[in-house]
């Protein structure tokens, strides 16, 4: 237990009410302890102690009385603290908040960790936040979150961040139905000349909207834009018709009757990684890290 060696002395004179009998048990000289009980009464300011040198008695004075109450309480809740960051450092208890990106459909590898917690490990909390590229940088730079799952170029903009793959994911193309261009098998970026492509505000994300901008520039033309605050207004919009965006295929936008989503070859995967502040002490992100990374390893070599 964390109590200090002058606090020690005092309980254990406290039950025995005997100084040597107390010194007895913590291994120590009589001195010694007497040294140890003398320094805590000048440090509180009080007598904590009648002493009888006589018969070599001691009696609590009320002060006393009351101090070792109050310190068989903290010894008790000290005791429960250890045992809680024990179970916490095996992975047995305690509090994991991830961020993840606004509509993102839980992989096999994901739900395989989550089904695996909640079964094994039913004293460990995880609370889940969605956001855009923006809420899950300042989430994970304020400590909202311990951790998030997004594009290895999201994850590099924030200081201080440890970051593991845990997926590939392909782009592509979602476009409204009814769109001309959900007539076609395939669609090329070739084919997005002259239509409007919803991007969003530059304080959102940018890389993969640059490397798009590239492509279009390759083909002769400069893509016709118009802008969304954020992820979830991009969805929104092609949603409604207003114009084509550019999606991963994990998320659940993709599964709406309200558009048709196209694979890009030429836009290739993006890497989603989990990120974490490498000062962030919280041991249920190794302990989940960990079992997360296995998993994806294992289903990569199958």
């Amino acid at each position: 237990m964390f109590i200090d060696m002058k606090s020690q002395c005092f309980m254990e004179a406290a039950k025995c009410l005997n100084f040597t009998r107390a010194a007895e048990k913590l291994y120590i000289s009589q001195p010694a302890l007497s040294k140890n009980i003398a320094a805590l009464e000048e440090e509180c300011g009080m007598k904590l102690f009648y002493r009888d040198t006589k018969r070599s008695k001691v009696k609590l004075t009320a002060a006393g009385a009351v101090m070792l109450c109050e310190f068989q309480k903290m010894e008790v809740i000290l005791d429960g603290v250890i045992d809680k960051a024990r179970r916490a450092e095996s992975g047995q208890e305690g509090h994991l908040t991830i961020g993840l990106l606004f509509g993102q459909i839980f992989n096999e590898i994901t739900r395989g960790v989550l089904n695996h917690i909640d079964e094994n490990y039913p004293k460990i909390e995880i609370e889940k936040l969605s956001g855009g590229f923006r809420d899950l940088r300042t989430w994970l730079d304020d400590g909202s979150a311990d951790m998030v799952v997004t594009y290895e170029e999201e994850a590099q903009l924030v200081k201080n961040v440890i970051y593991e793959e845990v997926a590939e994911v392909y782009l592509g193309f979602l476009i409204p139905r009814g769109h001309p261009l959900t007539r076609k098998r395939t669609v090329k970026i070739r084919d997005l000349e002259n239509q409007r492509i919803i991007i969003p505000d530059e304080k959102e994300t940018f890389a993969v909207y640059e490397h798009f901008r590239e492509l279009c520039m390759m083909e002769g033309f400069v893509p016709q834009e118009i802008q969304a605050v954020d992820l979830n207004h991009m969805n929104m919009m092609a949603e409604m018709g207003r114009g084509i965006s550019i999606a991963r295929e994990d998320t659940m936008v993709t599964r709406s009757p309200n558009v048709k989503y196209y694979r890009s070859e030429e836009l290739g995967k993006v890497r989603l990684v989990a990120a974490w502040k490498r000062d962030n002490l919280n041991p249920i992100i190794t302990f989940y890290h960990n079992m997360y990374e296995e998993i994806y390893q294992n289903n990569k070599t199958e």
